[in-house]
């Protein structure tokens, strides 16, 4: 019966509707906000629309542009000293109090949306001009315009200025002009580059302009590119002996130890002072390792020790010691503040030829490849690695490798290289298959031995050299994959199973009632329609539309057809594909047909009154209509699935209403696909090489956030979030991140796959990808945001005093249809001492861990917050317990010993604890976004995501330059606390999602009317409110620092302002990690109860 009702409604095409004028008198907006344009849809290519005359002059909220879609320096930088009180080397020691801190006010936040048909629908821009200025007294831009639709491009690079997008002109804070930056997008048609000056042979593909901020800080460009500095090379000429100078190749005496690296002259191992030790170097703490990881022999110098008491009222500071001890605030460990003012130069190997100790993700840093490849690609979470399994359990860490394969390298940095070797392919291992790399071992002009398996292999006969004097290959300084960690292939013909697939894009827009009243529609089809002007490789692109309500619409359109036609699917628990093929065209032949489409759907289903929205159904017939070449399904929803195959229910209002504590207890089962027809669709995609991409375009009602992410999870896609949608306030951040995703470097129906050497071994697998095989990752896509994790284990004993390799391979096609292999390889430094391990821990890398690992565990529905909140205490008490007994057993069992790199991990873990993906009173879906975007993000976005950056922003004219302030550097941070809240001050909290921006009630009226353009903090509707653009210092400086913090999250970061009093204002409390709250314990009790755990362990 079904296949007789396809059969018989396959192909009916329905007439589509002329070509019609939009609605002419769209509604009235809020706050006096001007109408997107008086009708009609902007061609191509075309100019901004002139502004609506008659706007307020301030006060009105104002829609910025889209953000750039840039590679990011998040903060961060080297630990700080340790703070006061007693210590072994490179540890700080605390102490706990009696007392607790005082919980801050704020209430549950309302929702900040109102019901589907309280907001009427935008209508399409109007025609562009090129020439259209906007008029005297204009204050804002009515969106969605054409405005938003630009590239942020420096206008020096691109010879030309951007348009005003306000009151301030140029200058203001989207413009282009003078200090405040380049402008948000680049024009229509305008060339786009790299976003980090990436080369065209690294990912041969587009990609936008511009790149993270580029501090001028001591130090210089750093050293040119080459090949790795020859061996033998000692400490720099500046170590003295005995009073006299000694040789740059003499190594430092008995008694000399070795310079600093990294404090105070911000070097990472010494890049400026060549041949220094390869670790960062605190005071107090035992020397650095040597080439091997290993510390210094005995007798070797090196400082002792030293327990600085710390004593308040005459008495120690002693847990078990009399009354009155309290920890103070401003002593307890935080992370250091990084200003990005300067720039940290690191080599992958030091001059002698070993692994160096990567700088931290959230630094700036400009990395060089010298056989190692760039953390950036791949990060572990302790950069030396213990001997054996059972060392390093005992150290309660874990060992996992965060492997970044496409990610954006900084624009100083030297592009990955590409080797083509022709019909011969890459040169590989006759065993294990692992691609060459600097570490192999050449026997001869014609043998070499796989540093992974110990097998030896012989090349072809082309690929012969003789050896040189000291055992290299004479070419080695030629070939980058002898002398480079990273490299990309070529790839032949054997690795191809079918020609490249060419990209293709198939639009899914929902246009039910809800979703048209609320202006998800229009919104999705302007964003659309200016995307496709920046579409790389239009000529070989594909794109398709679909729109659906409670039945399925494709719209079928190729060259030569006048009329594009209209093929409906009315069997929404069956879908399928109107067509075997044909769907998808491509967009060059084709501009005029998809246009004309884009145009008429707002209008078609202006009065749309079809039932339940059937959403996943409409996903399942794109991904049918895909089938044949592959591509990427992008859905725009705008309502709950609720009809159809896969219809969703709100399951978590089935959930027990039990209190707080309870709810803890309980597994989180709505976390888990509400039908097991998710993870099976999303499986098939998979096999054919679909990606689904979601924009959730929602009020803040439920929406199964958690079913609907296993489409973008299991088949490499992204997930778009924007609760309580707002066209007024989110349309930039929705055009902003349709157009990156399409022109971010990415990679098409990819397969991975991780080697390590001889004794180590890949456990698992974390992230976004299907997994068919035991050994391989299949993606339908990668992109350069999205990062995988590899849990790896031990196999047997590792060499003592040596190094293990992990090489990560991915085989995927370019936008360009070039089949490549990439290629990176890192060396990790093996030791049989636990000290040496604590001093190359990673703790960002560790965080990310943590975050994966509790995402994964609940996203699984069958645990309980309190069950991963039990693990990720477990796991920080473990690894301060083996610090405290192993490299610390000489001091009191009453003081918290807390090592140098790991010393705010605590920090971190009441973070993890208070974030929505484990707070008890989170929002279902909150909860779920949260977790699933954490499984998938890179190292340096995971720590903000646990513990923001809280600036006081109405300081920035007082600290700044004279007209207008240049970020970075970045101002100084105040503590998560509402402690440190001023009443009269400004503040923006930035967690790499979002912007918060908090105005105290007492601020003064001058600082709101240079700011805010308004007169009394009332006067600031929190939620509705945007950004004012505004002729005063003020407002050009925190315009600029929004843009900066945009340009270093590579995103626009959905801003909302609150002010003090306001009900909406406890989504900003809840960010304050050190203050008690329904969630968690301050931070000052956390550490207290960390410490007794760990006493207990003592016991």
């Amino acid at each position: 019966a079904a296949r007789g009702s396809r059969d018989r409604a396959a192909t009916h095409p329905a007439a589509m509707p002329p070509p019609g004028a939009f609605r002419q008198n769209p509604p009235a907006r809020p706050n006096g906000a001007a109408p997107p344009g008086p009708g009609g849809f902007h061609p191509p290519g075309a100019g901004p629309p002139p502004m609506v005359p008659g706007a307020p002059a301030t006060g009105a909220p104002t829609t910025m542009g889209g953000a750039p879609p840039m590679m990011m320096r998040p903060p961060g930088g080297p630990p700080g000293p340790p703070v006061a009180g007693g210590g072994p080397p490179g540890s700080a020691m605390l102490r706990p109090p009696v007392g607790v801190m005082g919980a801050p006010p704020g209430g549950p936040p309302p929702p900040s949306g109102g019901p589907p048909g309280a907001m009427r629908p935008p209508v399409m821009g109007a025609p562009h001009t090129m020439t259209g200025a906007p008029p005297p007294g204009t204050a804002m831009m009515p969106p969605p315009t054409a405005q938003m639709a630009q590239m942020r491009v420096n206008p020096t690079m691109t010879g030309a200025a951007p348009p005003p997008m306000g009151p301030g002109g140029p200058g203001g804070p989207m413009g282009g002009g003078g200090p405040m930056g380049a402008p948000l997008v680049n024009r229509p048609g305008a060339q786009v580059v790299g976003p980090t000056g990436v080369h065209a042979s690294n990912f041969n593909q587009m990609v936008p302009q511009g790149g993270p901020p580029r501090p001028t800080g001591p130090g210089g460009p750093g050293p040119p590119p080459g090949p790795p500095p020859p061996a033998g090379m000692g400490y720099p000429g500046g170590a003295v002996a005995n009073g006299m100078p000694m040789p740059p190749t003499m190594p430092p005496p008995p008694g000399v130890a070795p310079p600093p690296t990294m404090h105070p002259q911000r070097t990472a191992n010494g890049v400026g002072a060549p041949g220094g030790p390869s670790y960062p170097t605190y005071p107090g703490q035992v020397p650095p390792p040597g080439p091997q990881g290993m510390v210094p022999p005995p007798g070797a110098p090196h400082q002792q020790p030293g327990m600085i008491q710390q004593n308040q009222q005459g008495g120690s500071n002693k847990v078990g010691g009399g009354g009155g001890q309290r920890i103070d605030p401003a002593q307890i460990p935080r992370p250091a503040h990084d200003d990005h003012a300067e720039v940290i130069r690191w080599d992958s190997r030091t001059a002698q030829g070993a692994a160096a100790h990567p700088p931290a993700a959230s630094t700036s840093f400009i990395a060089s490849d010298r056989g190692s490849c760039n953390p950036r690609y791949m990060r572990s979470t302790m950069s030396t690695i213990p001997h054996t399994g059972e060392l390093l359990t005992s150290s309660g860490m874990p060992f996992s490798i965060m492997v970044q394969p496409l990610a954006i390298p900084s624009p100083e940095e030297d592009p990955i290289q590409v080797v083509d070797n022709g019909d011969v392919g890459p040169l590989r291992c006759v065993r294990c298959k692992a691609y060459m790399n600097p570490f192999a071992r050449w026997l001869d002009h014609g043998r070499f031995q796989c540093n992974f398996c110990g097998a030896t292999s012989e090349c072809p006969r082309e690929y012969m050299c003789n050896l040189g004097a000291d055992g290299r290959r004479m070419d080695w300084a030629q070939r980058p994959e002898l002398c480079r960690g990273s490299v990309e292939y070529a790839a032949p013909a054997e690795y191809m199973v079918r020609p490249p697939m060419a990209p293709a894009l198939m639009f899914c827009i929902d246009v039910s009632l809800a979703a048209v009243q609320s202006g998800a529609t229009t919104s999705a089809v302007e964003a659309i329609a200016r995307t496709l002007d920046s579409v790389p490789e239009p000529k070989r692109t594909l794109v398709g539309i679909c729109t659906y309500d409670s039945v399925i619409h494709f719209y079928h359109m190729h060259d030569g057809m006048a009329t594009p036609r209209m093929l409906v699917v009315p069997d929404a628990d069956e879908p399928y594909s109107p067509l075997p093929a044909g769907m998808a065209v491509s967009l060059e032949d084709n501009r005029a047909n998809i246009d004309s489409v884009l145009k008429q759907i707002p209008e078609m289903f202006a009065n749309n009154r079809h039932g339940s929205p059937v959403g996943t159904a409409a996903v399942k017939a794109c991904i049918e209509a895909l089938k044949p070449h592959g591509g990427r399904v992008l859905a725009f929803m705008g309502t709950q699935p609720t009809g159809g195959l896969g219809k969703l229910t709100n399951r978590a209002a089935q959930a027990q209403n039990v209190g707080a504590k309870e709810a803890e207890k309980e597994p989180l089962k709505y976390l888990a696909p509400g039908d097991k027809m998710y993870t099976k669709m999303a499986s098939e995609a998979a096999e054919y090489q679909v990606s689904v991409d979601l924009f959730l375009l929602t009020n803040n009602q439920y929406v199964d956030v958690a079913s609907l992410g296993t489409l973008p999870r299991i088949t490499g896609g992204s997930l778009y979030r924007y609760p309580g949608f707002n066209t007024q306030l989110d349309f930039a951040q929705l055009h902003n991140d349709l157009r990156w995703n399409v022109l971010r470097p990415q990679g098409l129906e990819a397969v991975m796959r991780v080697r390590a050497s001889n004794g180590l071994g890949v456990a698992d697998y974390g992230g976004f990808y299907c997994k068919r095989t035991p050994t391989d990752v299949d993606l339908p896509a990668l992109d350069c945001d999205k990062a995988i994790m590899c849990s790896m284990r031990y196999e047997e004993r590792l060499n003592d005093g040596g190094e293990a390799y992990v090489q990560c391979a991915l085989l995927y096609t370019t936008i360009q249809g070039e089949r490549r292999i990439r290629v990176h390889t890192m060396a990790l430094p093996v030791t049989s001492v636990l000290g040496n391990v604590f001093r190359a821990s990673d703790l960002e890398a560790q965080t990310c861990d943590m975050i994966r690992k509790t995402a994964a565990r609940l996203l699984g529905g069958s645990t309980s917050i309190q069950s991963v909140k039990d693990q990720t205490i477990t796991t920080t008490v473990n690894t301060l317990y083996a610090y405290r007994k192993f490299c610390a057993s000489n001091n009191s069992t009453g003081q918290l010993i807390l090592p140098e790199g790991l010393k705010v991990l605590p920090l971190y873990c009441l973070g993890l604890h208070k974030s929505p993906g484990m707070r008890s009173d989170a929002h279902a879906d909150d909860r779920a976004a949260w977790l699933l975007n954490g499984l998938c993000a890179p190292v340096k976005m995971c720590v903000p995501s646990v513990y923001p950056r809280n600036f006081p922003v109405h300081r920035l004219v007082d600290e700044g330059t004279d007209e207008g302030t240049v970020f970075p550097p970045l101002p100084t941070v105040t503590w998560l606390s509402a402690e440190k809240l001023e009443q009269d001050g400004i503040y923006v909290l930035e967690d790499a999602r979002e912007l918060l921006v908090w105005v105290g009630r007492q601020c003064p009226e001058v600082v709101l009317r240079e700011t805010f353009g308004v007169d009394h903090v009332d006067h600031i509707q929190s939620n509705t409110s945007a950004l004012a653009q505004l002729d005063t210092k003020r407002s050009k400086s925190l315009n600029a620092f929004v843009n900066c913090m945009r340009r270093m999250r590579s995103g626009y970061l959905r801003m909302r302002i609150l002010r003090r009093g306001d009900p909406g204002e406890a989504a900003f409390y809840a960010k304050l990690t050190e203050d008690r709250n329904v969630a968690g314990m301050s931070y000052v009790d956390f550490l207290c109860h960390v410490h007794r755990l760990i006493q207990n362990k003592f016991q």
